[in-house]
Order: C-alpha cells, then sequence, then structure tokens
C-alpha cells in the first residue's frame, strides 16, 4: 500500500513538472510564429535571382537559357543587378555565376508547388508567381531550421540543453544569418549553413568505422555542400583531418581506402548537377569565376574584414568575440574535430579578405562569414 501511495505521489510530481515545461514550449512556438508573420519574406530579389532562376527556367519553361527568367524580374522592376542578369556567352545562352546548390535543395518544394498549381486552369508565371517563390523561400528556411536543430542536438549532449539553446540563438541572432533566414532568404546563405551542419556532424557523430552507405551519405553531403558555395570547399578538410587524428592514433588503416573511395564517388554524384550546368552555359567542367570578382590571396584585407564599419566581422557582430573565447575548452572537449574547425575557420576568413570585394556587396553584415555558425555555436 505505501508503494502505490509513493508511485501515485511521484507521478503526479512528475506531471506537475512536465506542465510548466509544456507551457514554456507552447510560448516558444507562439513567439517562433508571430517571428515568422511578422519577419518573414517570401520575395526573390538581389542576389537570390540567381540562385532562383534554374528552377523556372528549366522545371517551368523546360530550357537552360535563364534569360526570359532574368527577364521577367528586370521588367518587373524587383531589384537587382541587371548588369549581371544580361551577360550573353558565344554559345547565345546567358552566364550565371550563382552555383545551382539552393535551386537543386528547394526542387522537391518547387516540383511539389508545380503539381499543385497544375491542377488550376490558370498558367502561372514560373518565375514571378508568389507560391513559386515562396517555395524557394520557404525551403530555405526548412533546411536552415532543421540543421540548427540538430546542431541544438548535438550542443545540448555535450553541455545541456539550456547551453544548446544559448548557443544557437547567439550564433542566429548575434550574427548576420538573422537577415538571410528571416529577411533574403532567398540567398544561398541559409542553405549553405544548413549543408555546412549536415556534413560536419554526420562526419563526426558517424566515425571511421562508417557503412559502405555512410560512406556514400558523407560524399554526397560534401558535394551538395559545395555545389551550394563553391568556398565551402574547405569544409572537406574535415576528412583528412579525421585521418590524421586516427594516423596519430596508430588506428589509421589501409582498410579505410575503399570508404575514402566511396565517399568520392558519392561526392562526384553530389556535384554533377553543377559540372553539366556549367559545362552547358559556358562550355567548360569548371565553374568560372563572376566577372567583378577577383581575388589576392598575397595581400588580404584582414583587419578591414574583421573590424570596418563597412560589414566588418567582429564590428557587426561583436558577439563572435565571445565565441572565440570558448576555443580552449571547444578543443579539450572536440579534440580534432575543433582544431579542424578553427583551421577551417580562420582559411575561410583568409580567402574572403582575399577577394576584391571582400565586404560582400550589398548584404547586411559580413554575411559571407554565416558558414562559421556551427563553429561559432560550439
Amino acid at each position: 500500500m505505501r508503494s502505490e501511495v509513493t508511485a501515485a505521489v511521484t507521478s503526479q510530481a512528475a506531471g506537475a513538472d512536465r506542465q510548466p515545461a509544456l507551457h514554456r514550449k507552447f510560448i516558444f512556438l507562439a513567439l517562433a510564429v508571430v517571428l515568422l508573420a511578422l519577419c518573414f519574406r517570401a520575395i526573390i530579389r538581389g542576389d537570390g535571382i540567381g540562385y532562383y532562376a534554374y528552377l523556372p527556367s528549366v522545371i517551368g519553361q523546360r530550357s537552360i537559357d535563364l534569360q526570359p527568367t532574368f527577364d521577367s524580374f528586370i521588367d518587373a522592376g524587383v531589384p537587382s543587378d541587371p548588369e549581371f542578369l544580361q551577360l550573353r556567352l558565344r554559345n547565345g545562352l546567358t552566364a550565371d555565376y550563382k552555383q545551382v546548390g539552393s535551386a537543386l535543395l528547394a526542387l522537391p518544394f518547387y516540383a511539389a508547388t508545380t503539381v499543385v498549381l497544375g491542377v488550376t486552369r490558370q498558367t502561372e508565371d514560373p518565375a514571378l508567381n508568389p507560391v513559386y517563390q515562396f517555395a524557394f523561400t520557404a525551403a530555405s528556411l526548412a533546411y536552415a531550421l532543421l540543421a540548427l536543430f540538430l546542431l541544438y542536438r548535438f550542443i545540448k549532449e555535450l553541455w545541456g540543453a539550456w547551453s544548446g539553446r544559448l548557443a544557437v540563438a547567439a550564433a542566429v541572432f548575434g550574427t548576420p544569418l538573422v537577415a538571410y533566414l528571416f529577411f533574403e532568404p532567398s540567398y544561398s546563405h541559409a542553405f549553405t549553413v544548413a549543408a555546412i551542419i549536415a556534413f560536419a556532424l554526420f562526419l563526426y557523430q558517424s566515425g571511421p568505422d562508417r557503412s559502405v552507405r555512410q560512406w556514400l551519405v558523407l560524399g554526397l553531403l560534401g558535394g551538395v555542400m559545395v555545389i551550394t558555395h563553391v568556398q565551402e570547399i574547405l569544409f572537406l578538410a574535415l576528412i583528412p583531418a579525421e585521418a590524421g587524428w586516427l594516423l596519430a592514433r596508430h588506428r589509421w588503416s589501409v582498410r579505410l581506402l575503399p570508404g575514402y573511395a566511396l565517399a568520392t564517388i558519392g561526392f562526384v554524384v553530389g556535384v554533377v548537377p553543377q559540372l553539366l550546368f556549367d559545362r552547358l552555359l559556358f562550355e567548360r567542367w569548371l565553374p568560372p569565376s563572376a566577372p567583378n570578382i577577383s581575388f589576392d590571396f598575397l595581400h588580404p584585407h584582414l583587419v578591414e574584414l574583421l573590424t570596418s564599419t563597412h560589414h566588418g566581422w567582429l564590428s557587426w557582430s561583436p558577439l563572435v568575440v565571445v565565441a572565440f573565447l570558448g576555443f580552449p575548452l571547444l578543443v579539450r572537449r572536440l579534440g580534432w574535430f575543433a582544431v579542424a574547425l578553427i583551421a577551417i575557420g580562420i582559411g575561410e576568413v583568409w580567402l574572403n579578405a582575399s577577394l576584391s570585394d571582400w565586404w560582400g556587396g550589398l548584404g547586411f553584415g559580413s554575411r559571407r562569414l554565416t558558414d562559421q555558425t556551427l563553429l561559432l555555436a560550439l
């Protein structure tokens, strides 16, 4: 009898503890809905036109000629840079220097929308129709939120739920990422952040003893990551970094070679869409750099990139300095993985500082360094 009473009391106490937790979740959910309703802008403009144009051209118009799609945006007066939407190539096609990864990831959303609108009798504009634009931007938000949830779960396992919530919130709202989640979701940044987090966490959590399927998935994720934004090829260094860690611990062996071969196959599959478009548009296998961008790796604008009021990383996002202070703890906890992420981060800073437009053009803050969201949150 006493045990039954104790069990009943314990059950009631547990129920009482769960009730405030449920209330908090409902409150946060309501706040998230309000935030999205007030801030999310489901429109395509600026650089987003270049990332989006592949879908209405190939799916809607059954053509690889992007000029009709570009003309639709120009004629409609959508904010853009017409000079770079009207670059005719020798083969008569129009150049698009934005990569295809964002469009590829958004393809299921766009295709589903096409099927649904196909039921109606009206002829919908595949480029300017708000429903199509919502499909693309909703895909951007969905992938980013899923990746941030995975990142939260990862940090929660390391340092607890409160730390996970605080870290992810700081990495989103204390950096330019917030602008590209809500106000400019058609840009590639949200897609890129999602791809980086998926690749890096999958690599770390699957470990070197991966199955055949896991090696293929790892390579595929790496390929998709690279075709969302080409500079993210630096994150592929996590694979040799893992191999170096295994060598240092005398755990590396030739039995891993088939795994690297499988990852290479997966990577090639992931980058094939970009290779095909580059071949069809530019008649070359590797993507050309945009005509208005050049590199000078020997004279990078490091001080300006970090501290300038003109979109400097630290001057626009001072909370990043707080993340830097956590690097020693991160290295102690995650070892080689943390060291590799920090090294990649340094490489990304050097690369972006070497660009002729190191400030990132017309954007919010140091937008190209949103790819460091994973490192900053950790």
